[in-house]
């Protein structure tokens, strides 16, 4: 048909030439059967292919639902700053708590050598006043009981019964006693 039309008044080379159209219809046709039969087939691999997107395709869909792909650069710029401010407050409470601790702490441990130097000090002014008791009680018992004797009244001889009881003996004893070992000088007075 790509001819032009054989002129009319031959029609047997007319008839020979719509012999070898069709001839070569016939051999395109065939020719399309053959090509189609070496088309290889691709059913396997497509569907793998379409296995793999259904995948792909469902995970897409769960990271587009994920609130962060929603969110704007803006909007996610906002929320970091929000997230680092309140970050920032709870660490600054820590740091506060922490310091408070350590300051009561530290109080604590001036209170303890305070007390501990208190009670050291206390413990020498102890010793001290102990001392100070037992050096007045021999000097008060060494001359407390001859005052106390001498300003009693007379008749009641303390001061002898004092001597006899400090020589262990009786009263006639220790009177006898002192007239014999008195100095002689003594006795003239």
């Amino acid at each position: 048909m790509t001819q032009t039309a054989p002129q009319e008044d031959d029609p047997a080379e007319a008839f020979d030439a719509v012999r070898r159209e069709l001839s070569l219809l016939r051999h395109a046709l065939e020719g399309l059967t053959a090509a189609r039969e070496k088309i290889p087939d691709y059913s396997a691999t497509l569907a793998q292919i379409n296995k793999s997107l259904g995948v792909h395709a469902h995970r897409l869909d769960m990271i587009q639902s994920r609130p962060a792909m929603e969110m704007t650069p803006e909007a996610l710029v906002e929320r970091i700053i929000a997230s680092a401010q309140t970050a920032r407050a709870e660490d600054r409470t820590m740091l506060r708590q922490a310091q408070e601790r350590l300051s009561n702490l530290a109080w604590h441990m001036d209170a303890m050598v305070a007390r501990g130097r208190g009670a050291a000090e206390q413990e020498r002014q102890v010793i001290w006043f102990g001392l100070g008791g037992i050096l007045l009680g021999i000097l008060l018992w060494s001359i407390l009981p001859g005052a106390i004797a001498r300003s009693l009244p007379v008749s009641w001889h303390v001061p002898e019964w004092m001597a006899s009881r400090m020589m262990g003996m009786e009263q006639k004893e220790a009177g006898r006693r002192m007239i014999i070992t008195a100095p002689k000088d003594e006795a003239r007075r």
